[in-house]
C-alpha cells in the first residue's frame, strides 16, 4: 500500500525509474536477435510516459494515439522490412516521446512552486527527449543510409539502438559528439536541433525550477 501511495503521488519518479531500468537492459539485447525485446522495452517506457501525461494539462489520448502509430508501424517494419513502415514507426515513437516531454514541461511550469515530483519530472523529461531524438536518428538513417558513421570502423553499419541513444544523450547534454558523427547535411542539422533543444531545456526549464526552489 505504501508503494502504491508513492506511485500515485510521485508518478514522475516511477517514470524515471522505468527509464533507468530500460536503459540498463538495452545493452543486453542490442543485437539482431534482441530487437523484439528492445521494442518491448521501448513500449514499456512509452506506456509509462503516456500514463504520466494524464497528470499534465495536455491530452493523454494524443500521446496514446502517437504511441500506437509508432508501435504498430515499427512492428510491421520488423516483419516486412519495408522502409516506409520503419520511418513511420520511428516518427510515431519520436512524436509520442516529444509530446510526452512537452506535457511534463507543462506539468512542471503550471504553477509558481517546485514540488518533489516536479524535480523527478525534470530528469524524466530529459530522458524523454533523449529517447525521442534517438528515434529521429533511427528514422533518418533509414531514409538516408550512411547518415551517421563511426570513424575507423572497417565496415560502416547502421547505428544500433544503443549507439543512437548514446549519440542522442551526448548531444542533448552538450558533452560532445562522441565517436559517432553525422555524415550528411541533413543528419548534421538534426544534431544541431537536438543540441539547441538541450541547451534551451537546461537554461530555461531547469533554471526556472531551480530559481523557484531557491525562492521557496
Amino acid at each position: 500500500m505504501k508503494l502504491l501511495f508513492r506511485i500515485a503521488h510521485e508518478p514522475s519518479r516511477t517514470l524515471l525509474l522505468v527509464q533507468l531500468a530500460a536503459l540498463l537492459l538495452y545493452p543486453w539485447f542490442d543485437t539482431g536477435h534482441g530487437q523484439g525485446v528492445l521494442a518491448a522495452l521501448s513500449v514499456g517506457v512509452l506506456s509509462a510516459a503516456v500514463w504520466m501525461v494524464r497528470r499534465s494539462p495536455r491530452e493523454a489520448w494524443i500521446a496514446a494515439a502517437l504511441a500506437i502509430i509508432g508501435i504498430g508501424a515499427h512492428a510491421a517494419f520488423r516483419f516486412t522490412g519495408i522502409t516506409a513502415l520503419g520511418v513511420a514507426g520511428a516518427a510515431g515513437y519520436a512524436a509520442a516521446f516529444f509530446y510526452s516531454a512537452a506535457a511534463l514541461i507543462a506539468y512542471m511550469m503550471q504553477d509558481e512552486r517546485t514540488t518533489t515530483d516536479e524535480l523527478w519530472a525534470a530528469g524524466a523529461t530529459f530522458m524523454l527527449f533523449v529517447e525521442g531524438y534517438a528515434w529521429v536518428f533511427s528514422g533518418a538513417q533509414l531514409l538516408q543510409p550512411g547518415a551517421f558513421v563511426v570513424p575507423g570502423a572497417a565496415v560502416q553499419q547502421p547505428l544500433t539502438w544503443v549507439q543512437a541513444l548514446f549519440l542522442s544523450a551526448t548531444n542533448m547534454s552538450a558533452t560532445g559528439l562522441t565517436d559517432i558523427y553525422p555524415a550528411t547535411p541533413h543528419a548534421r542539422v538534426l544534431v544541431i536541433v537536438e543540441q539547441w533543444t538541450g541547451v534551451m531545456y537546461l537554461t530555461v526549464v531547469v533554471a526556472r525550477m531551480a530559481g523557484l526552489l531557491r525562492k521557496r
